[in-house]
């Protein structure tokens, strides 16, 4: 058996995101005969041993990291910095990762931010960029999400000719391999997601939502993930309240479900996993959401404030799946696989 570290800030359930992905990851490298070890900053280890992961949990200082990882010849750092740290400079992080020996490979789920000077993200975006220029140069491999990532991290990387390839998010709950068409499928729109990401959808785009739905005779709401944010109903739509579910479950929905709806900034859809889950199964993915400068959408989607006729859904669910595969859990797997077997003492 192969293995491979992957350090993650937390281990939530496959809706909260990073890591969700981490995990669906590791179940495909199972497949393909490669064993995950988590490194997580404590205190959020716990409950994944509870659940049988193989989790070393460390505190957040170098030392910690860099003892937890001695010996470790592939890792996988899956990099959010407000994950590891509140502010977003996780110092401790990159500074144990460069007294660490293994390759890294370092997924850029977000980079740095940015703000009016008004706000602290204006004060620690540099020092957010200089802890990111340092985790890029320390990898052997960097991947992110988006193409706008991309541009940025050439612009601080030591090597800005480097490569660095964009790599979608995958669907935290799987992926079928075969879907019904998507004439067969109930009439239904599905929110799923984080409390925070269908609050909002609620909140400020309920008339979107309604008028979506109407257009495309779907004659219910299924909402999918923990907190009571969703009303009853939204006009004349009841909306079914699931809670949380197994993700084995969610894609069993998801895979007969007409649509999906997310509001979420339309250039950074490529990292949403809630997205991803829709096009994964094939569902028409409706969004409603901010333009962002500098980032184009590049994704099939419905736009729910200019929506093109009910006849080219059929269309747009099946370019968003074709997206998908693109970029698919099997693939990325695949990819990451073959790089551990590239270690001079790969374990089997």
């Amino acid at each position: 058996m192969r293995r491979i570290v992957q350090i993650v800030p937390r281990l939530p359930p496959p809706e909260e995101g990073v890591g969700g992905i981490a995990l669906t990851v590791a179940s495909a490298l199972a497949d393909l005969g490669v064993e995950s070890r988590f490194v997580v900053p404590a205190p959020h280890g716990a409950a994944a041993r509870s659940a049988g992961l193989d989790v070393v949990e460390v505190a957040p200082e170098p030392a910690a990291l860099a003892a937890a990882l001695d010996g470790t010849e592939r890792m996988i750092l899956h990099y959010a910095g407000y994950g590891y740290h509140p502010r977003g400079v996780p110092r401790w992080l990159a500074a144990g990762l460069g007294r660490t020996d293994g390759a890294l490979w370092t997924q850029f789920h977000e980079v740095w931010a940015t703000g009016p000077p008004w706000r602290s993200s204006f004060w620690l975006g540099p020092l957010q960029r200089r802890i990111v220029r340092a985790l890029g140069d320390r990898s052997e491999r960097v991947t992110t999400s988006l193409d706008l990532y991309a541009d940025l991290l050439r612009g601080v990387l030591s090597n800005r000719s480097r490569e660095i390839a964009v790599r979608p998010v995958i669907s935290g709950i799987g992926e079928p391999a075969e879907i019904p068409p998507f004439g067969s499928r109930a009439p239904r729109l599905v929110l799923f997601g984080g409390a925070g990401v269908r609050g909002r959808a609620y909140e400020i785009d309920s008339a979107k939502i309604e008028a979506a739905a109407h257009e495309l005779a779907l004659t219910e709401i299924w909402d999918i993930g923990p907190g009571g944010v969703a009303p009853q109903s939204l006009g004349t739509l009841p909306i079914r309240r699931m809670g949380a579910l197994a993700a084995s479950d969610v894609s069993a929905i998801l895979a007969e479900s007409t649509a999906g709806f997310l509001s979420y900034p339309l250039g950074f859809l490529g990292k949403s996993s809630v997205f991803a889950a829709y096009a994964a199964h094939g569902m028409l993915p409706i969004c409603s959401g901010r333009p962002v400068s500098g980032a184009r959408p590049g994704v099939p989607f419905w736009d729910a404030a200019a929506p093109p006729p009910a006849s080219h859904a059929p269309g747009i669910a099946a370019a968003g799946r074709t997206w998908y595969e693109g970029h698919s859990l099997a693939r990325q797997a695949g990819e990451i696989a073959a790089w551990v077997s590239t270690a001079s003492g790969a374990i089997r």
